[in-house]
């Protein structure tokens, strides 16, 4: 009967966290972040499109690999979004959901891995620790792809962990390993890299079983090796060659250590103002103490399961050191395993007080809870009045206000925020696939004419058409009567803030006046 109570009571528990996840992940979902960025907008118009037509963005018939803005995109959470639209729309909300799921998912797939790994107490402080993190908070409240990636991951080693006792479960893990490796372009780095050492851990137990080694080695061949080929392919290198730096070593090594440094842990996280709020940390302060026990607790114990989180630790940092000196999106797969090594150590740090638990829970749950609440006041109080910018903020009313018009041509000023603005339009005033793939739109190519809408470089056209709307930033609206033209205001778009960031305007040539002779 004590072990019925218990069980219900840690299953209350779970369902409580899980509840604290979802809440995080979806309240004001489509108000933070403040706006809604253009590769979110790509990923949700070619789900958009794939639902309507069969067809991506570009006429494409179901892609493998999406070309998206030029940088072929993996198609798997593209194609996860369909029925989430076929539900709920087009729209922000409707986009954004999909990675709060997935999110919420995360922190039950971690429980069951730190579970599995330890026991129920570490699963629940792990789940706890990863449903309030900052850094994985803010990637499931986005729709970006790379959110697929930690939960994708955890759910291959969740079953592999399970496989070292019921051999059946192998090749089922050796699948879902492949296929993480088709969510984001981290994982194309860190997943064989894992794999590698993950067979050097567990080399007698897979020796010993040859039968199954063997057909797991297959199964994860038959899926990894087409998406092998296609990687190296041009297309597959697109972005790697974009992104990659090919740093010497020394700079790779300032970039892989970066990622371990207090200010990107605790302090200062990633200064991407897309990636989390100014001058806030990746995970708590209170983090400092329960990580370093957990770490010192799994070098001490030397078991095979605490090797899997040392592996993952010195992996993970990787993907992102060999593009830049701090990308937390790029590293988000350090989320989940620092927030199962924190739980580890707040499991140790109770153990310490054998005779005084209760008050120590007391202590780490007041903590916890009161960091959480600096937390959400900075995230959803403060964080949409700052950088609202970055995110396009009122964009979207933009859009909208000047697709209702008269206006025979719409243009939008790249300048407001780079080419890839374009996408912007066919997802706010959900323009029919059909149509779309028939204007032949390419941003490989800056061919960004969409009929009635155009993107163009301001700054570059000698001259402007004065039929057209022109969708302008505030700078750029001063710094027409410069170029020759009147510029009037049909309409100006203010941020939360009050502060005006784009103008909806007309212009008329400037009459030049010559000398007389």
């Amino acid at each position: 009967m004590g072990q019925d109570q218990a069980e219900n009571g840690h299953l209350k528990l779970l369902i409580i966290i899980l509840i604290i996840a979802a809440l995080l992940r979806l309240i004001f979902l489509d108000k933070v972040p403040n706006g809604f960025f253009p590769d979110e907008a790509s990923y949700a118009y070619d789900a958009y499109s794939i639902l309507h037509t069969l067809r991506d963005q570009y006429g494409k018939f179901l892609p493998f690999m999406f070309k998206s803005a030029n940088d072929y995109r993996e198609g798997l959470y593209i194609y996860l979004l369909i029925p989430f639209i076929k539900i709920l729309g087009l729209n922000v909300f409707g986009i954004r959901v999909a990675s709060a799921f997935i999110g919420t998912l995360t922190v039950l797939i971690v429980y069951h891995l730190s579970k599995e790994c330890f026991n129920k107490r570490v699963g629940l402080f792990s789940a706890l620790l990863l449903a309030i993190s900052p850094w994985h908070i803010q990637f499931s409240r986005i729709g970006f792809r790379a959110i697929l990636f930690p939960c994708l991951f955890c759910l291959s080693l969740l079953v592999f962990v399970k496989s070292i006792k019921q051999l059946k479960y192998l090749p089922l893990s050796s699948f879902l390993f492949a296929i993480s490796i088709f969510t984001y372009q981290s994982a194309r780095v860190f997943v064989p890299l894992f794999l590698i050492g993950l067979v050097i851990i567990f080399y007698q137990h897979l020796w010993q079983n040859k039968r199954y080694t063997l057909i797991s080695i297959i199964v994860f061949l038959c899926f990894f090796v087409p998406q092998l080929i296609y990687y190296l392919s041009p297309e597959g290198m697109t972005r790697a060659n974009d992104v990659m730096i090919a740093p010497d070593f020394l700079t790779f090594s300032n970039y892989y250590f970066a990622h371990f440094s207090p200010d990107f842990m605790f302090f200062k996280g990633d200064p991407n103002p897309r990636h989390l709020p100014q001058n806030r940390g990746e995970i708590y302060y209170f983090d400092m103490v329960t990580l370093t026990i957990g770490l010192i607790y799994l070098i001490k114990e030397k078991r095979k399961e605490s090797a899997i989180f040392m592996l993952w630790l010195l992996l993970y940092p990787i993907p992102a050191a060999l593009t830049s000196e701090i990308h937390s999106l790029r590293a988000m797969i350090g989320a989940p395993l620092m927030a199962i090594i924190s739980g580890y150590g707040i499991t140790k740090l109770i153990d310490l007080f054998p005779q005084k638990q209760k008050i120590i829970n007391g202590i780490i749950l007041f903590v916890i809870s009161i960091s959480l609440v600096f937390f959400c006041h900075r995230y959803f109080i403060d964080y949409p009045r700052w950088r609202t910018d970055a995110w396009l903020s009122t964009m979207g009313e933009v859009i909208t206000y000047a697709n209702n018009t008269s206006a025979e041509c719409i243009i939008i000023d790249s300048n407001v925020y780079g080419k890839h603005i374009y996408i912007l339009v066919p997802f706010y005033t959900k323009l029919d696939p059909s149509d779309y793939q028939k204007l032949n739109v390419d941003v490989a190519i800056n061919k960004l004419d969409m009929g009635r809408w155009k993107v163009i470089d301001l700054s570059k056209d000698a001259s402007l058409n004065e039929t057209c709307l022109y969708i302008v930033s505030t700078q750029e609206f001063s710094r027409l009567r410069d170029r020759g033209y009147h510029a009037k205001s049909v309409h100006h778009f203010k941020d939360i803030n009050g502060e005006e960031l784009y103008q909806l305007v007309k212009v008329k040539k400037i009459a030049s006046t010559e000398p007389s002779m």
